[in-house]
């Protein structure tokens, strides 16, 4: 109900009722602002070490935001660096983000008083005057109940959410760069061994070829070796067509029509320096996307369930409004007049109380829903990093045993080189431990490139912690 005041009302003292009121709406603004819902923290317990991490020593500050650099690769940086800049995707994720923040920062927007102006020019049925109305009106929705608080929720809950997904997009991109460019050196270096395999086995084809000429040897002979010839080609094939593909995806990733002429010069493999993920806090899943997304939907949950709660119970507000009007047939000044009024705004709910009570009860039972989703994306992370940490020390111990095998094979290769020199063997039996030692590098080159990528599904599985970027955007 809105209460008339005459022209000359801001002369007037105010009335008992006022202050009365006014105390009323006061006390109401207190208890109000007390009934906030607030965000709940689910009590999920993070482990104090890594059950599967290694007893290595780490240095002191290992750098979490720039993970890849371990891999010791200036290409691999170049490129990181370079999409981290020019990605569209990113580009747009982070633009997301300040749509969010933007509203995040005005959620309070409809609890602040408004004011809006209106004009008219009404003609009389008689056409004997015509009036010029100019009307203000001023409304303040007090955030009682908690509506303000649930409503900050509201919106934090979407630029968390924000903010999850652009660190998703970015930590995608970057181990998704890592692993094919490990993927395109592995493939290079794997159909290097292979071709220097394959021209070792041609030469051995040569000799048997030879030695039937000679009638040293049946034709048979020929049957293994070029099978074995037929075999390696395959894949090197394999090889080749691994390397196209990993710098086609590269091309995607970095937004190029074709791959860089620079990724095509073979390489070895990225290896491991500086240190190993060992002493990576388990607070670094907090930044893991899954959980962020959930936290950010509890946090939204939250908001959306103190809404409803305080949808139960009235709407209170002040309202103001002023209406001028000039008859504009008249040439007297006294043609101009006005009325203003003043009063509070309330809104209660009464046929449709229950409704509101069991969308109030709804929103609370979809809040626990988010808060048990939290801790299984949790406990889940952690599973994950355990996952990825025992695979990464299973890729380790890997790669020990091929360099022993390499090392025994590299020997072998030594005695019989040195034994074809002396005539003591057959110049097959010096290319037989050649192809041995070849394959040895070969399963060693594997072993690398699969602990690389065991490195890049660790961080991923972590959530690739974010960089200053966004961090300042979130």
């Amino acid at each position: 109900m809105m209460a008339t005041i005459p022209s000359n009302a801001s002369k007037a003292w105010p009335s008992p009722r006022r202050v009365r009121g006014g105390a009323i709406l006061g006390m109401a603004l207190l208890l109000g602002g007390c009934a906030s819902t607030p965000v709940p923290h689910p009590d999920v317990a993070l482990p104090s070490h890594w059950v599967h991490a290694t007893g290595q020593t780490a240095p002191p500050h290992p750098d979490y935001r720039e993970w890849w650099q371990a891999l010791n690769d200036p290409g691999l940086n170049r490129l990181v660096d370079e999409s981290l800049k020019a990605n569209l995707d990113l580009a747009a994720a982070r633009e997301r983000v300040l749509a969010a923040r933007a509203l995040y920062l005005h959620s309070d927007a409809p609890y602040k008083p408004s004011l809006s102006i209106k004009t008219d020019d009404p003609v009389d049925p008689d056409a004997r005057a015509s009036y010029f109305l100019m009307g203000f009106d001023a409304n303040w929705e007090l955030p009682l109940f908690g509506r303000g608080e649930a409503k900050k929720n509201v919106a934090r809950g979407h630029l968390a959410t924000a903010a999850s997904n652009l660190r998703d997009v970015r930590v995608s991109m970057v181990a998704e760069i890592a692993r094919d460019w490990i993927n395109l050196r592995g493939a290079q270096q794997r159909s290097s061994i292979l071709g220097q395999m394959l021209a070792v086995q041609h030469h051995r084809i040569r000799l048997a070829r030879e030695r039937i000429r000679l009638g040293l040897a049946s034709p048979t002979v020929l049957s293994a070796p070029l099978l074995k010839a037929s075999d390696l080609e395959a894949e090197r094939q394999d090889a080749r067509h691994a390397a196209v593909a990993a710098a086609q995806q590269l091309a995607l990733l970095t937004g190029r029509a074709e791959p860089d002429k620079s990724w095509l010069q073979a390489a070895n493999v990225p290896t491991l320096q500086g240190y190993e993920p060992v002493s990576v806090p388990a607070t670094l899943l907090y930044t893991r996307p899954g959980i962020a997304e959930a936290r950010a939907r509890v946090i939204r949950a939250a908001g959306e369930l103190g809404l409803a709660r305080a949808d139960r119970y009235p709407s209170i507000g002040i309202g103001a409004s002023l209406v001028a009007s000039a008859n504009l047939a008249s040439y007297k000044s006294s043609g101009v007049g006005g009325i203003g009024s003043i009063g509070p705004m309330i809104d209660i709910p009464l046929f449709d109380w229950g409704m509101r009570k069991a969308r109030a009860q709804a929103k609370g039972h979809l809040l626990k829903a988010a808060s048990l989703a939290y801790r299984e994306a949790v406990l889940q992370g952690v599973a994950d990093v355990e996952t990825k940490l025992d695979d990464l020390n299973s890729t380790q111990q890997q790669i020990q045993a091929r360099q022993q095998v390499l090392q025994r094979e590299q020997t072998a290769l030594g005695r019989a080189r040195t034994r074809d020199q002396l005539g003591l063997d057959s110049p097959d039996q010096r290319l037989g431990a050649e192809l041995a030692y070849n394959q040895a590098r070969l399963r060693l080159t594997q072993a690398q490139t699969a602990h690389d990528i065991a490195y890049v599904a660790l961080y991923k599985a972590l959530g690739g912690p974010s960089n200053r970027a966004i961090e300042s955007a979130g």
